[in-house]
């Protein structure tokens, strides 16, 4: 398993502690923290680290693949530090994000004609709905 260092070095990417400190935030989260969440958890280990850091680091690993940005169609973008192959189920009431272990989006066999030359970088699947509180919440229609 690599370690945050051999990841960023691999990328070619310099090792810092603010990058550190991030991986490190995702590393064992699953609730999706927004930029906001993973500076108030960096803070605590790297006080004097600003938000515009935190975003700008995001972005970097963001862009070498070593996290996901998971619904950067909301208002908050969302961050996730696991990377292997996913499906995520998104509450479209209240913003909740579960992940789905999913081995089959490794070998997803797209047809070569749609996607006009489109290359795929990281296969994604992303189930919108209810989550059950929200259901829970919501009146029942009439059938």
């Amino acid at each position: 398993m690599q370690t945050s260092i051999d990841k960023l070095r691999t990328r070619g990417l310099a090792v810092t502690p603010q990058r550190l400190a991030v991986m490190a935030s995702l590393e064992n989260r699953y609730d999706h923290p927004t930029a906001e969440m993973i500076f108030q958890s960096v803070r605590r280990q790297l006080p004097t680290i600003s938000c515009n850091t935190i975003y700008k680091t995001l972005e970097t690993l963001y862009d070498h693949g070593l996290i996901i940005k998971v619904n950067p169609l909301h208002e908050v973008a969302r961050y996730d530090g696991h990377t292997e192959p996913h499906a995520h189920l998104v509450c479209r009431q209240c913003h909740y994000i579960g992940d789905i272990p999913w081995n089959a989006l490794r070998s997803l066999n797209l047809p070569t004609e749609a996607l006009a030359g489109f290359q795929v970088e990281y296969p994604a699947l992303t189930l919108w709905g209810l989550c059950p509180q929200c259901q829970a919440e919501s009146p029942k229609q009439e059938e």
